[in-house]
């Protein structure tokens, strides 16, 4: 059976996206059995329909950093580039370290977007 996922690496950085946003995270570990991975949510960044993922200061950055980890299946994910990468972790870091609580609210909404779109990939083969 050939695999519909790609493995990822602990400390890799990734993403998922779904209607006009991404989340990125880093990778804590790759479950291969399940085909899950286990992700540090870091940003979780939303572009307007006429905003391009590269006009950084355009795009909406909801700080993730110290909240829950997530186990999410590995076909949702992507590898992130440094060069996509770099200039949203640089302004996240250079805007205010106050955290917004409905940052994680947010992060559960697209989460269960997600899981509402895309059933096919969150159901349990196993059995």
């Amino acid at each position: 059976m050939a695999a519909d996922f790609q493995r990822f690496q602990p400390s890799q950085i990734v993403f998922l996206e779904h209607n006009g946003s991404r989340l990125y995270a880093e990778v804590v570990q790759f479950v291969e059995s399940r085909r899950l991975c286990w992700v540090r949510p870091i940003v979780l960044v939303t572009a307007s329909e006429t905003e391009a993922w590269t006009e950084y200061d355009r795009l909406t950055l909801q700080d993730l950093q110290n909240g829950s980890d997530l186990m999410c299946p590995a076909a949702l994910f992507r590898e992130a580039l440094d060069m996509e990468v770099l200039p949203l972790f640089a302004r996240l870091g250079s805007e205010s370290k106050d955290r917004n609580p409905l940052s994680h609210r947010q992060l559960h909404q697209f989460i269960q977007h997600i899981w509402q779109a895309r059933p096919d990939v969150f159901e349990n083969k196993s059995t």
